[in-house]
């Protein structure tokens, strides 16, 4: 294994055993939820969004350590961004970010979050009549 798998997988481990965003936001105005049946993952997110900005990011659920670990490291890159960046991120930012390897064999747990997170942003643009851009 290489030292870049090594130190991803270190720090996966890590933010799975230290979480900075697991916790419901009292204040928030959108919301997700997810479920995997491929390990059994289970999400909730809830954004504070203003001005189309992604000001504070919480979640909650029963989640693997890969699935937490990379939903965390992908928080950490899109409190502050706009909506319309978070939409944008693709298979291949994820790739960049975590590692192709581990994207490979845990695809699904890799992309739990992202999704989860896409989904309410979609939902608070219903809600709020935004238009969307691509």
């Amino acid at each position: 294994m290489s030292f870049k798998i090594l130190f991803l997988l270190e720090l996966i481990l890590n933010r799975y055993e230290f979480p900075n965003y697991k916790r419901k936001l009292n204040v928030f105005n959108a919301y997700s939820r997810n479920f995997s049946d491929f390990c059994g993952d289970f999400i909730e997110v809830f954004l504070k969004i203003e001005e189309n900005r992604i000001l504070d990011i919480g979640y909650d659920g029963k989640l693997c350590t890969i699935s937490q670990g990379v939903v965390e490291i992908i928080i950490d890159r899109i409190i502050g961004k706009t909506i319309y960046e978070v939409k944008k991120i693709s298979l291949e930012d994820i790739k960049e970010l975590i590692g192709e390897e581990i994207l490979k064999i845990r695809t699904k747990c890799c992309l739990i979050g992202i999704e989860t997170i896409k989904n309410a942003i979609t939902e608070y643009e219903r809600n709020y009549s935004i238009n969307s851009r691509s």
